[in-house]
C-alpha cells in the first residue's frame, strides 16, 4: 500500500498586514528584558528578518500565529506594517521551532569564521547578536590548539569557552581523554575541565612543569585519583552498554505483573497467601505509572531557538 506525504504549510512565503496576525500569547516586560529577545532585537534592526511568521487562516481575514510570537512583538513596536509569512494548512504548531538542537559554541565558532571570511567585519556581528566583540573574539579562536578529534567529539555539546581554555594546556590525547569523559559524565563545566586536568597524566599536558605534582607527596595521590577516575570511566561504559538491555527488560517485566494482578483469581490468591508480595507488586506499578505520567511530552508555547529568531 502506497501513501503520500501532506505539505503542512505553503511552498511560498506572503506579505500579511502585521495587524491581520492574531498571537496566541502575549509577551510580557519580563520576556522584553531577556537576553534572547534583545538578541532577536538587534539582529532584526542590523540584518532583517531572517525567518518568516508561520500562521495559519483564521475567518474575516485574520491569521492565527503558529511560531515567531518574539518576532511580530519586536516588529510591532518597531512600527512595521506588513511581514513575510508562510501559510500552514492547518492551526497545529507543534512541528514549528518546537524540538530544535540548540546551537553549540562550536557551531558558533565556524558561523563566525564564515562570516568574517565573506567580509563582515567583528562589529556588525557583535551588533547582530548583542554581545561585545570580545565575546567575538574569543568564540573566534575558541578552538585554537584543540585537536580535531576532540573537536569532533565536543561538536554537538553546549560546551562553555573557557573548557576549552583548560583543555588546550593538554596534549591531544590528553584532550580526546578528556573529551570522552566529561561526554561519559554529561558535564562540560569549567570545574569538571580542571578536575580532569588535575588527574591527567605528565606526559599527556602541554607544560607539566606548571601543574602541582612538585610538592612532595603529590605525584603518588595524583596516580592513586588517575586510576581510580579509569575505574570509574570503564565502569560507567559497562552501565551505558547494558542499560537499554535491563531498561526494556524491566519494563516488559512490569509489564507482565500488571497484567497478571489484572487477574482477579490471581489477585485473590496473592491477597490470601502472598499480601507482602502483592503488596511490593503493587508499588512497582503504580511507580511505574507516575514514570509514564511525568514522562509524558508537553507541547511548548512560543519556544525560541538559539540559531533562529523566534
Amino acid at each position: 500500500m502506497s501513501a503520500t506525504a501532506k505539505l503542512g504549510f505553503e511552498l511560498r512565503t506572503v506579505e500579511l498586514p502585521i495587524d491581520s496576525i492574531v498571537p496566541r500569547t502575549q509577551i510580557t516586560q519580563e520576556v522584553r528584558k531577556s537576553r534572547k529577545y534583545r538578541q532577536i532585537e538587534a539582529s532584526i534592526e542590523h540584518v532583517g528578518l531572517v525567518e518568516p511568521l508561520v500562521v495559519c487562516p483564521l475567518p474575516n481575514e485574520q491569521f492565527l500565529l503558529l511560531d515567531g510570537a518574539l518576532r511580530l512583538d519586536i516588529l510591532q513596536r518597531r512600527g512595521q506594517q506588513t511581514v513575510r509569512s508562510i501559510l500552514s494548512t492547518d492551526d497545529e504548531g507543534y512541528t514549528y521551532n518546537k524540538r530544535v538542537n540548540h546551537l553549540s559554541n562550536i557551531g558558533e565558532h565556524y558561523m563566525i569564521l564564515k562570516a568574517l571570511s565573506n567580509g563582515v567585519n567583528e562589529r556588525d556581528i557583535s551588533l547582530a547578536l548583542s554581545v561585545d566583540v570580545d565575546t567575538i573574539r574569543r568564540k573566534r579562536s575558541m578552538l585554537d590548539g584543540i585537536c580535531p578529534e576532540a573537536v569532533t567529539i565536543l561538536t554537538t555539546r553546549r560546551v562553555p569557552v573557557q573548557t576549552y581554555c583548560v583543555l588546550r594546556k593538554m596534549k591531544p590525547l590528553g584532550q580526546i581523554q578528556a573529551a570522552e569523559r566529561m561526554v561519559t559524565a554529561n558535564n562540560y563545566s569549567i570545574k569538571m575541565a580542571n578536575a580532569l586536568l588535575t588527574i591527567t597524566k605528565p606526559d599527556l599536558l602541554m607544560n607539566p612543569n606548571k601543574s602541582a605534582r612538585a610538592r612532595p607527596g603529590t605525584n603518588a595521590k595524583l596516580e592513586l585519583l588517575q586510576n581510580e577516575a579509569d575505574t570509574l570511566m570503564a565502569d560507567l561504559k559497562k552501565v551505558e552498554d547494558s542499560y537499554a538491555t535491563q531498561a526494556l527488560d524491566l519494563t516488559l517485566t512490569l509489564g507482565y505483573i500488571e497484567r497478571l494482578l489484572g487477574n482477579k483469581d490471581v489477585e485473590k490468591y496473592l491477597t490470601r497467601h502472598h499480601p507482602e508480595i502483592l503488596s511490593e507488586l503493587r508499588k512497582q506499578v503504580k511507580e511505574k505509572a507516575e514514570q509514564m505520567s511525568r514522562s509524558k511530552p508537553t507541547r511548548d508555547v512560543d519556544q525560541p531557538s538559539a540559531n533562529a529568531h523566534a
